[in-house]
């Protein structure tokens, strides 16, 4: 009897990551890359290194949408697909995401900047530019934006991440908890997300669902997840060697009100507590432009982009048109 159990303690596993090897290669052939494939090496690292590209429409300022920790490029694509007739509008996707190429083991927001400087340079996307990040993407743009401000037209935070709101969670952080965070690696590999679909996009039944279960689901992006939980008290580090927010830049705050989605599953505990804190810190993040305000958008959950995407279209051409005007 104990061999049996032995056996099947073994083979589980093994069945798990073919299947897991299969889908991906299936999957490969079915969803191509929909945009284009930047390469964004720097010093030190191998010849090519690859970030995902896909811009909409024409117009000036270039509009670069930012996504959330488990987001892409098509993330809040009606968002996107309604500011695209006014402007300009781009997403990618960061490194180890969709169907960009993994990154290094420990991710920092800096190491991200440095990812979306490079992608504008060898994209040849011109500046000015208005940042429209969401969730974890608010570090990467605010980082972007104070490190070059004179690249900067405008801000649309979408119930983002910020430096304030990153030294509260930092402080709240385990080296215990970032670890067990890390094993959705092992999950990814062995097929288990893909098998149990944590997130419910199969109950969606649509296409686009099916596409974002078959990018999501992998190792390279949970790796990238990983990364980044490892890598948030050298986050800590540079955004406080970074220098202030400009305050001029234009900043809109874009605030849920209600927290569905501001944790992956199992860590709605600790959404509940720092959602305790959530609005107190944006409110504050936004005093911090002399051009900043914010709103709670009825009817939103946390990814407002999905649950409220014309919200988010309007306060972006609220943006567009004010960094017209001032020109």
């Amino acid at each position: 009897m104990l061999r049996v159990a032995l056996v099947i303690v073994l083979a589980l596993p093994l069945a798990g990551a073919l299947y897991q090897t299969l889908s991906v290669r299936s999957e490969s052939g079915r969803y191509p890359a929909p945009g284009r494939l930047i390469n964004v090496a720097g010093p030190g690292e191998r010849s090519e290194r690859r970030l995902h590209l896909i811009c909409l429409g024409q117009g000036e300022p270039t509009v670069i949408f930012e996504s959330s920790g488990l987001g892409s490029a098509l993330s809040s694509r009606m968002a996107r697909e309604e500011v695209s007739a006014y402007t300009r509008v781009c997403s990618y996707d960061r490194m180890g995401m969709g169907w960009s190429d993994p990154g290094p083991a420990v991710i920092s927001a800096g190491r991200l900047t440095d990812d979306l400087e490079r992608l504008m340079t060898r994209a040849e996307l011109r500046p000015p530019f208005i940042l429209v990040p969401a969730s974890l993407g608010g570090l990467t743009a605010e980082l972007f934006a104070r490190r070059h401000p004179d690249q900067i037209a405008g801000l649309v935070f979408v119930d983002a991440g910020n430096s304030l709101m990153e030294e509260r969670v930092a402080g709240r952080l385990n080296w215990l908890e970032v670890e067990a965070a890390c094993l959705v690696k092992t999950a990814a590999r062995i097929g288990v997300l893909r098998l149990f679909d944590p997130l419910g996009l199969r109950k969606e039944g649509s296409a686009p669902a099916a596409q974002t279960m078959a990018r999501l689901y992998r190792v390279e992006p949970m790796t990238t997840l990983c990364g980044v939980a490892r890598g948030y008290r050298m986050t800590t580090q540079e955004l406080t060697a970074a220098p202030p927010l400009a305050p001029a830049i234009p900043l809109i705050v874009l605030v849920h009100e209600n927290p569905d989605g501001l944790f992956p599953p199992g860590l709605a505990s600790y959404g509940r507590r720092v959602d305790h804190d959530w609005l107190d810190l944006q409110q504050r993040f936004a005093q911090r432009s002399a051009r900043g305000t914010w709103r709670v958008v009825p009817g939103s959950g946390h990814l407002i982009g999905n649950s409220q995407p014309h919200a988010v279209a309007l306060a972006v051409l609220e943006m567009l048109a004010q960094a017209r005007r001032s020109k």
